[in-house]
């Protein structure tokens, strides 16, 4: 807003953030599935559940369209918005669960089609502000004849591409997925397995950009869920890139209406990106309330919850009064307790340096073809130490003073002749508080409770 002045002087105005560039977003997410017949192969974007249903549930003459039979992706923007998310990004890749065969489904999800255009994850890719990433029709179930059967998947590496599978004849029926006809899941779990480490071995080429956001399929015990996490791992030995959230979810949309058992990635995407607008991606998702959950699968004790969160599996747990909540914050790189020194070993550690690098690469870009001069270094690195400064002070960064949460080294004009500016920053981060104690006691009839040292 332009400020008026009747006497001159010099007047000084408060600046909402360093001068030059804007607020970078971490909270958009991106999903990929079955949307239906609408804009199938490209990317959209919407900004709540009423777009979505303009965008892909809506025909041209204004007709309602009904979801795809089978599909999950409605269910999870659906979780995603009534959880806070403000803003996410389709990517469209077939018009029904059938249109293509289960193994077409899976490299188009993936984008490894061998097509000329892009699709799916690849597709998704390229929409710069997508931060976080979910494929929720990898649980996409069809109706099936006992003709599918389940041979041993794929456990090697995440690059190899699988091919299409049928049941020869004489395939005993204990190797079948399911007898007769019902539902059943498009993918077999050795599928989805697959498909989840691809999508982090695709993530580690630019390692500071996206995170995933995973959970393993429905009717896992607490056994099967830490099996699967030490599989999805086994590979890489861990990443920081990714998390997995367990159990399903049993949701309510509306008062009246039937429960419906949920994969929580929708759900979980929409408290990443809350937590995110609220008081920024240095903060941890968790001990947030899911919104419209009215049970779980699998209901937590705390012997359940001792064994899961150990391994690394971030739980969803109900607790008296206060709803379903998120109890874990833990990314894919934890292996066990020696890990906890580790600041990317927790999710908020690793997104805050996400938006730490996203930022930086904003800040630099209009710099891109200025004359190489002790100016423009001068300028570069002030605008970095603005930036950092604003980070420090939200408690993103540990250490009493800016000096001992960050530094910027940015190199002089003699050491870089040939125009190249390099910036060096360090930063260190601060990790979730995931033990608090107190020591409780008694003292002439008044009870006392002090947080322990």
């Amino acid at each position: 807003m332009t400020q008026s002045y009747q006497i001159p002087g010099v007047y000084s105005r408060p600046r909402s953030r360093a001068e030059g560039f804007a607020r970078v977003r971490t909270d958009v997410a991106g999903f990929i599935g079955i949307a239906g017949p609408r804009h199938v192969g490209e990317a959209r974007a919407v900004d709540d559940w009423q777009g979505y249903v303009a965008q892909f549930r809506t025909d041209d003459s204004g007709g309602a369209i009904p979801p795809p039979a089978g599909a999950t992706l409605d269910k999870a923007v659906r979780d995603y918005f009534a959880n806070g998310g403000r803003r996410l990004w389709i990517v469209n890749v077939a018009s029904s669960v059938d249109a293509l065969g289960p193994q077409q489904l899976l490299n188009r999800m993936l984008g490894i089609d061998n097509l000329a255009a892009w699709h799916g994850l690849e597709l998704l890719l390229r929409q710069h502000e997508v931060a976080l990433v979910a494929l929720p029709d990898l649980d996409a179930e069809i109706m099936v004849e006992d003709d599918r059967y389940e041979p041993p998947g794929n456990q090697g590496d995440p690059c190899f591409r699988r091919c299409d599978r049928r049941a020869p004849s004489g395939v005993p029926t204990a190797h079948r997925a399911v007898t007769a006809t019902g539902h059943g899941r498009v993918l077999s779990d050795d599928d989805m397995l697959w498909a989840q480490q691809y999508v982090l071995a695709r993530l580690e080429r630019e390692r500071w950009r996206w995170f995933a956001i995973f959970a393993p399929p429905a009717g896992q015990t607490v056994a099967r869920a830490i099996d699967w996490r030490e599989r999805l791992t086994r590979a890489t030995g861990g990443s920081d890139l990714g998390a997995l959230y367990w159990p399903w979810l049993r949701v309510q949309d509306s008062p009246g209406a039937p429960e419906d058992l949920r994969s929580p990635v929708g759900a979980v995407a929409g408290v990443f990106a809350a937590t995110d607008l609220a008081e920024g991606a240095h903060v941890a998702p968790a001990n947030w309330p899911l919104t419209g959950v009215v049970g779980l699968e699998t209901v937590i004790g705390d012997r359940e919850n001792a064994r899961a969160y150990d391994a690394g599996v971030n739980l969803l747990r109900g607790f008296a009064g206060q709803g379903t909540l998120i109890w874990g914050a833990r990314t894919l790189l934890w292996q066990g307790p020696a890990d906890a020194a580790d600041p990317l070993s927790f999710v908020n550690a690793r997104r805050c340096l996400s938006a730490i690098a996203r930022t930086c690469e904003v800040i630099g870009q209009p710099m891109v073809f200025e004359p190489n001069s002790p100016l423009l270094r001068i300028r570069f690195h002030q605008m970095m130490v603005d930036y950092l400064l604003r980070v420090f002070a939200s408690g993103a960064l540990k250490g009493a003073v800016p000096e001992d949460g960050f530094f910027v080294q940015v190199n002089s004009v003699e050491e870089s002749p040939e125009g190249h500016v390099e910036c060096t920053i360090g930063v260190a981060l601060a990790q979730p508080s995931e033990f608090i104690e107190f020591r409780i006691g008694r003292d002439g009839g008044v009870i006392e409770r002090a947080e322990a040292a």
